[in-house]
């Protein structure tokens, strides 16, 4: 992602040396979590737009940007591992890191996640498998399919909320002060997204390597490694945005990143690097992918449903599960 750390060669490292990495992955992450969200929230109040949207494209696609590059750089020579990737950072979200961020604060689901982002993700979870089943691999015909998906995905979403914003939203009325705001939050969200990259890199990169030196199968590092250190953005965002109260924030953090987990980085992968599906990816992984976003939905199903603390226990309870069950396979 970027070539000061791309180009460091974790497997010449010595055990000390993946550790530090591994520490100072963490730290990177949790300051990037912290800028993000932080520069999310200024853009949301200053273009009087809803927190949902903003966790649903800002937060989500700089998020994201992880499992992006994880992918591409990993689908040209193991597809397992990109795959892997893809499939254990949709689960790792629903499992581990609402399971986690419900812990902390209780989430509330609202009609417009009912209505719209929760069944877009069911569907579009059923389209993924679906191409993953005909024909146990993914082309560019159906890469470039989830790509447009998520062009008109995000051009909806910009649209609407564009018209259901009021005009008179903006809370900063000093004409002198809007500007310098804007850029500051800016500012943050690139620095946010920068750390966050940083720290996914040197995660996954050292916690790889660390993982190969125990002879671990690659799908399963794609599954749990991989997709657990990708996913730590989302964590840290999350969790930045929970002690802040934001609710839709969270959420829209979470479904927006599994959202473009499939569609983008998994159209962009086919695109580009066309690539075979494993059996075992359909005899368990899917069906596991297919259960946590089921999971998902009935635990939001309804308006004004919450996940508290023994939904966020179960969905814990159920990632646990996921991994103990894949390491033994």
């Amino acid at each position: 992602m970027f070539g000061f750390v791309i180009s460091l060669d974790f497997s010449t490292m010595p055990f000390i040396g993946l550790f530090l990495c591994v520490i100072l992955g963490v730290f990177s992450l949790a300051l990037g979590g912290h800028l993000l969200t932080h520069g999310a929230i200024q853009v949301s109040n200053y273009f009087g737009i809803s927190h949902l949207f903003v966790g649903l494209t800002i937060v989500s696609v700089a998020t994201s940007l992880p499992e992006l590059f994880t992918c591409l750089n990993a689908v040209r020579l193991s597809p397992d591992l990109a795959l892997g990737s893809i499939i254990g950072s949709n689960i790792a979200n629903i499992g581990l890191i609402l399971g986690i961020i419900s812990l902390i604060m209780p989430l509330k689901s609202n009609i417009r996640i009912v209505r719209v982002e929760l069944r877009f993700l069911f569907f579009l979870t059923l389209i993924f498998i679906f191409f993953a089943y005909t024909s146990s691999s993914f082309n560019r015909i159906e890469g470039f399919f989830l790509i447009v998906l998520t062009i008109g995905y995000l051009f909806w979403l910009v649209r609407n909320s564009l018209t259901s914003s009021p005009s008179n939203s903006n809370e900063y009325s000093d004409l002198s002060t809007v500007k310098p705001i804007l850029l500051c939050a800016i500012i943050w969200i690139i620095f946010g997204s920068f750390f966050l990259a940083i720290g996914a890199d040197s995660i996954v990169g050292s916690a790889r390597e660390l993982s190969l030196r125990f002879s671990i199968s690659e799908s399963f590092i794609g599954l749990s490694i991989i997709a657990l250190g990708t996913s730590l953005p989302e964590l840290v965002a999350s969790i930045s945005a929970s002690l802040k109260q934001k609710n839709d924030l969270c959420l829209g953090n979470i479904i927006g990143s599994n959202i473009f987990n499939l569609s983008l980085i998994g159209g962009a992968s086919a695109s580009f690097f066309p690539f075979v599906v494993d059996a075992s990816f359909i005899k368990l992984e899917f069906p596991l992918l297919l259960i946590a976003t089921t999971l998902l939905w009935l635990f939001l199903r309804k308006e004004n449903l919450w996940i508290g603390k023994v939904k966020g226990i179960a969905l814990l309870t159920f990632y646990i599960f996921v991994m103990v069950f894949i390491g033994m396979q």
